[in-house]
């Protein structure tokens, strides 16, 4: 166990007067330890016994069998997704769990859930709220209880595990949406449409002073009104949880412990992870990372602290919280019409650091490395001596990835699996009721690369692209997902290939790159000297090519570069089957 001084008690995740069996593990424990999900699940419905603004519901099963349970919130009884969709007060999403190991957050927005409903403390947040709880979203990486699965953190005595059963991170699946406990997620997400969304973890890294570390998006990658908004509650936020004795900084992954002068960088998520995708939502969030090294009962406090205060920022804002996110969604929907017409145009979709730094004190311990007679290597220790250090911080970010946003993107029937993946996304869509051929935009790969490892249960390809318009046969069955429609970043992260979480990218479509049909070096010979023979400038560019002396010396090769460009070759080969239509008379063609 690690070490600490004293630290400040937040009064209000220790409430007294509580009947004994509303009080978690968590209490009981003083702090050292946290509960089963059953614990969590009976707490709930305890809740929704003793309150008419408490509702459970099960939104999924998990692998294992287990009810993925959310606690909904509403002082109007507003609990179905209608009722949300309908009501003027912006819905709250505070999700924990998502790595099991990491699960103050479910012991402190259950402990807030009590503190309104029981307590009576903080019923005020329901005068212009609306809050969805899921206790834990990994459920069975949560039973999955053991005390030594997290090395580097400090309590509780067990927690549970970082991925699910079948070994995959929730936390990087949000795009591609592997996980059935994913896909439960997506469609509790899609149904409610969330106005702000918290993820609660822990961090891992250095040790310091800081609490609590955040993301929160308010650069390009979020829109304009949603990043304003964001900017003014954390201006607004910070000051009271470090009053209230939890010391923020942005979430910077790592700093040079042994020279924190040279300074820091945060920073975005693309849209795997939780943040990124509620970003591309069009939809405020905030992801909150107490510190590993602190006491389990610390972090459950500060994971309280942020979570009530910015609640209180929100119940307090709600008006234009509410109006945020309803301009992205009209922005999104009618963007295409209101700048370019018929014609498309450039959208910012990724971001990256920009150049400029801002003065910035990092709240660091002593640096005391030492000399290891395990490793041979020195090895980080700190010494709990406070070392204020002015250093420089890089935290703002400007465009990086501009694509061109067409009219329409149509995806042929026979990828049944990608069209429900999009269906899970909340994207509206329209299938072809008869073929049509039409002016498209199609992308071709080339220069195809995989690693030899797969990540998140996929092997991710790596290639170049080039795009042309081309005449092509639209099928029957295929849908239609016109990009006049809220959502319309993500629309693009998903179909975009050159997109950093595309589904391309993701693996999803590998099967295009495997060649199928092969020559026989006895067939392709005549066909090869036919083409020399009958075409001047092919030979041309044959005997250009001959220069490679490696080239020269692969007689498979100089065979296979006739193949390629012979009728045999697969036109399908290494070409994306979806393709964009750049113009809405066209979609309007292939749906009439």
């Amino acid at each position: 166990m690690f070490l600490f001084p004293a630290l400040l008690h937040f009064a209000s995740v220790t409430p007294t007067q509580i009947p004994a069996d509303l009080k978690l593990l968590y209490e009981r424990s003083g702090g050292m330890a946290t509960g089963r999900y059953s614990e969590a699940v009976d707490f709930c419905r305890k809740l929704e016994k003793l309150s008419p603004m408490a509702h459970v519901m099960q939104f999924g099963t998990s692998p294992q069998g287990r009810p993925m349970i959310a606690l909904i919130l509403s002082r109007d009884k507003e609990f179905t997704a209608s009722a949300v969709s309908y009501s003027k007060k912006p819905l709250i999403f505070i999700n924990n769990g998502i790595h099991s190991g990491e699960i103050e957050g479910k012991d402190a927005s259950l402990i807030l859930a009590r503190d309104i409903l029981v307590s009576k403390k903080h019923t005020e947040l329901l005068d212009h709220l609306n809050i969805l709880i899921v206790p834990v979203f990994s459920v069975d990486a949560h039973e999955r209880f053991n005390q030594f699965h997290r090395i580097n953190q400090n309590g509780p005595v067990e927690m549970g595990w970082r991925s699910t059963a079948t070994n995959l991170n929730l936390n990087r699946d949000f795009t591609k949406a592997d996980a059935p406990e994913m896909r439960a997620m997506l469609k509790l997400l899609q149904s409610y449409k969330p106005d702000f969304f918290f993820d609660n973890h822990t961090t891992d890294g250095g040790d310091w002073q800081y609490s609590i570390q955040y993301q929160a998006s308010t650069g390009p990658e979020v829109d304009y009104t949603v990043a304003a908004w964001t900017a003014g509650m954390i201006k607004a936020m910070q000051p009271k949880v470090e009053k209230d004795g939890f010391l923020m900084a942005p979430y910077f992954g790592g700093v040079n412990a042994a020279n924190p002068k040279s300074g820091i960088s945060v920073d975005t998520f693309t849209p795997r992870y939780s943040t990124g995708y509620i970003s591309a939502m069009g939809r405020a969030c905030m992801l909150v990372e107490t510190h590993m090294l602190k006491p389990y009962k610390h972090r459950v406090e500060a994971t309280y602290s942020i979570v009530l205060r910015t609640l209180e920022y929100c119940n307090k804002d709600w008006y234009k919280l509410r109006c945020a996110g309803e301009r992205a969604d009209a922005w999104d929907s009618v963007l295409r019409i209101t700048m370019s017409g018929a014609n498309s145009f450039s959208y910012a979709l990724t971001t990256r650091l920009s150049r400029e730094s801002r003065p910035f004190v990092f709240r660091g311990y002593k640096y005391n490395p030492f000399k290891s007679d395990v490793s041979g290597a020195s090895t980080h220790a700190w010494i709990h001596e406070n070392v204020d250090t002015e250093t420089t911080i890089q935290d703002q970010f400007v465009p990086a990835l501009y694509v061109s946003v067409p009219a329409a993107f149509v995806i042929p029937a026979e990828w049944a699996d990608v069209i429900e993946i999009m269906r899970l996304h909340g994207f509206q869509m329209e299938r072809m009721t008869a073929d049509r051929t039409i002016e498209v935009r199609s992308t071709a790969f080339a220069d195809v690369r995989f690693p030899q490892a797969p990540f998140e249960g996929r092997f991710q390809p790596s290639f170049k692209e080039t795009t042309k318009s081309e005449k092509r046969l639209l099928p029957k069955g295929s849908v239609v997902i016109e990009t006049s429609q809220p959502g319309l970043r993500l629309l693009l992260h998903l179909l975009e290939p050159s997109a950093p979480d595309s589904l391309v990218k993701w693996g999803l479509f590998n099967s295009i790159f495997e060649q199928k049909e092969y020559f026989e070096d006895y067939s392709m010979e005549p066909i090869a000297r036919k083409m020399l023979e009958t075409n001047p400038a092919l030979k041309a560019e044959f005997e250009e090519k001959l220069k490679d002396p490696a080239f020269a010396g692969n007689s498979r090769a100089r065979l296979e570069w006739f193949f390629v460009r012979s009728p045999y070759n697969d036109e399908r080969l290494n070409r994306y089957p979806v393709v964009r239509l750049e113009q809405t008379k066209d979609v309007e063609a292939v749906l009439k």
